[in-house]
C-alpha cells in the first residue's frame, strides 16, 4: 500500500486544494503522513474527486479497527439523509455504544463526502449536526476526520459545529489528548520532532508522485514500470498519471498497447473516463458514456461560444 503524503494548505488558498497544478507545486517533501495527521483532533482533508480521499479513509478506519481501536467510516450524504447508527452494522453499532460508555478511549471517525453532488450547504450542515448528536457530548474524546470541498463555507461550518472542547485540567490540550491516543503517542516516541501538534489541520491529499506512479503501475501489473514513468515525462503527460483513478486506466490502457498514445488519444481516453457511472454508488438514471460524452461536447461548444 502506497502511504501518501499530505501537504497544509497555504492561507488564502483554500479554493486552490483541488487544482492539480496547484498541488504539485507545493512538493512532495515536508508533507505528512497519516501518523502525522491523527495526532491532531480535527482533520479536513480538500482535494479534487479521483485523488484517492475516499479509499484511504477508510483504508485507515479498516487498520485502526483492525488494531482494536473504535473507528468509523461514515458518508456523509448518508447522514444528511438518516441518523448515524441507521449508518452502522451491528457491530458497529456495538462498537459505538462500547465506546460512550467507556469514558476514556478516543474514537476515530471518518466523515466522507464521496457523494458530493448530492452534499448542499444545507445537507452538508444537516449531516453534522446529525454526527454531534449521534455521539452526545463526547466531542472530546472524537478525532474528527473529514473530507469536503474547497469552499471557505464548509470550514467554517466544522469549525463551528464540531469544536474541539477545552480540557479542564492543568494540562495543555496536546498533552491530555496524546494520554489518551496511546497508538499514536508511542508511533512518535522514537521521532526526533518536537513541533507542537495542532488541533486542527487543513490539508490536501497530494497527488501522486513520479516515485509512486512507479510503485502503483507495478501494483497494476505494469511489467516495466520504470518505462512507463520514462514515456510519460517524455510525452509531458504526468498529469494524467498523478490521480489515482486516472491511473489505473491508464495502466490497462499500456498493458494492452506498450506505449503512451498521443495527447489527443490520452485526452480523449481521460474524458471518457471521469463520464463513466460511478460504481461506488447507485446512479439517479442510466446514461451510457456515448451519450454522456455528447451531452459534455455539447456543454463545453456552449460554454466556448458564450466566452468567444
Amino acid at each position: 500500500m502506497i502511504e501518501r503524503i499530505f501537504q497544509s494548505i497555504p492561507e488564502g488558498r483554500l479554493s486552490e486544494a483541488d487544482q492539480q497544478s496547484f498541488l504539485v507545486s507545493l512538493g512532495w517533501s515536508r508533507g505528512a503522513t497519516w501518523n502525522d495527521l491523527l495526532r491532531s483532533r480535527r482533520v479536513l482533508i480538500i482535494s479534487e474527486a479521483g485523488a484517492g480521499k475516499t479509499f484511504e479513509c477508510r483504508s485507515q478506519a479498516r487498520l485502526l479497527s483492525d488494531a482494536g481501536e473504535p473507528a468509523f467510516f461514515v458518508e456523509l450524504a448518508g447522514l444528511a439523509k438518516g441518523e448515524l447508527r441507521s449508518l452502522l452494522d451491528d457491530e458497529e453499532e456495538a462498537r459505538l455504544d462500547a465506546w460512550l460508555s467507556s469514558q476514556s478511549d478516543v474514537a476515530t471517525f471518518f466523515l466522507d463526502s464521496i457523494d458530493e453532488l448530492q452534499l448542499s450547504l444545507g445537507s452538508f450542515e444537516r449531516a453534522l449536526k446529525r454526527f454531534k448528536k449521534g455521539i452526545g457530548s463526547q466531542l472530546g474524546r472524537a478525532r474528527i476526520v473529514i473530507t469536503t470541498r474547497p469552499i471557505a463555507f464548509d470550514e467554517e461550518l466544522v469549525r463551528g459545529l464540531l469544536p474541539v472542547p477545552p480540557v479542564s485540567s492543568t494540562e495543555s490540550n496536546e498533552e491530555a489528548f496524546a494520554k489518551i491516543a496511546m497508538r499514536t503517542e508511542k508511533k512518535q516516541q522514537n521521532s526526533n520532532r518536537d513541533e507542537e501538534v495542532a488541533d486542527w489541520r487543513t490539508v490536501a491529499l497530494m497527488p501522486l508522485s513520479d516515485a509512486q506512479i512507479v510503485d502503483f503501475a507495478r501494483g497494476q501489473g505494469v511489467e516495466s514500470p520504470a518505462a512507463l514513468l520514462n514515456d510519460l515525462q517524455r510525452r509531458n503527460a504526468q498529469e494524467f498519471a498523478r490521480r489515482p483513478q486516472d491511473l489505473i486506466e491508464l495502466c490497462a490502457d499500456w498493458r494492452e498497447h506498450k506505449r503512451i498514445r498521443t495527447h489527443h488519444d490520452q485526452v480523449a481516453a481521460n474524458v471518457r473516463i471521469k463520464l463513466q457511472p460511478r460504481d461506488d454508488r447507485s446512479e439517479a438514471a442510466e446514461l451510457s458514456v456515448d451519450r454522456a460524452l455528447e451531452g459534455a461536447s455539447r456543454l463545453a461548444l456552449a460554454m466556448l461560444a458564450r466566452a468567444v
